[in-house]
């Protein structure tokens, strides 16, 4: 019977870094305020789920 294997890859760290870097330049004007922390905290964990390599390959 045939199986699917499933490898996913995390980002590393200076990958996460990178992208907590650049979302602390984009807001640092920004007042502290729930909504644009809502905002920063989406924002970060979209860049991040595209950093996540996933691959899918078929097995015998």
């Amino acid at each position: 019977m045939a199986k699917l294997n499933l490898e996913i890859t995390p980002p590393n760290n200076q990958q996460v870094n990178s992208v907590f870097s650049e979302l602390e330049r984009k807001y640092q004007d920004y007042p502290v305020t729930p909504q644009n922390i809502d905002n920063i905290e989406r924002e970060a964990a979209r860049l991040i789920r595209r950093l996540i390599v996933t691959k899918v390959t078929f097995v015998k």
